[in-house]
This record gives structure tokens, sequence and C-alpha cells, in this order.
């Protein structure tokens, strides 16, 4: 590609959607069995459905209110540590 075709492609994309955060804030729901919430409350992934921890976050003692930092990928969540 031309160089001014590309640079005009690149100025058009500027406005456009971007991608949400890779971070986030997650909320753990529930002890019993072990639920985190995400997005304000808008996703909840307990072990059925998609959550993973790390040998990290599995180690802690986790309470309902608790917050933890975590990756949303697909269709899980990634617990990686208490926050």
């Amino acid at each position: 590609m031309a160089y001014d075709y590309e640079m005009a492609q690149r100025l058009r994309r500027l406005g456009r959607y971007q991608p949400p955060p890779a971070w986030h804030e997650a909320v753990c729901a529930a002890v019993s069995p072990l639920a985190f919430s995400v997005m304000d409350g808008n996703a909840l992934f307990t072990a059925e459905n998609g959550l993973t921890m790390t040998a990290t976050a599995a180690a802690r003692e986790w309470h309902s209110g608790d917050k933890a930092a975590a990756v949303l990928s697909g269709g899980s969540l990634l617990v990686i540590d208490k926050i």
C-alpha cells in the first residue's frame, strides 16, 4: 500500500470503536460456591461457567465483597489476585 493511503485509513479509524480494557475489577459475589462478578454485576462467573484462578488467587481466603484483578477473555474470567 502507498504511504498516503495507509495514513488515510488510520485517520478514518481513529474515532471508531475502542476495545474494552483487558483488566477488570472483579467482585467476589458468593463464597460457596465461589463466584465473581464483573462489569458492574452484568456477568457472573463460577467454576462451572468459566472461572479460572491463578495459584496465588486460589490460595487466598475470599469473602463476599472482596475485590480482585481479573482478565476477561472470551467466555471465561481469570482471577489474578486480590486487590
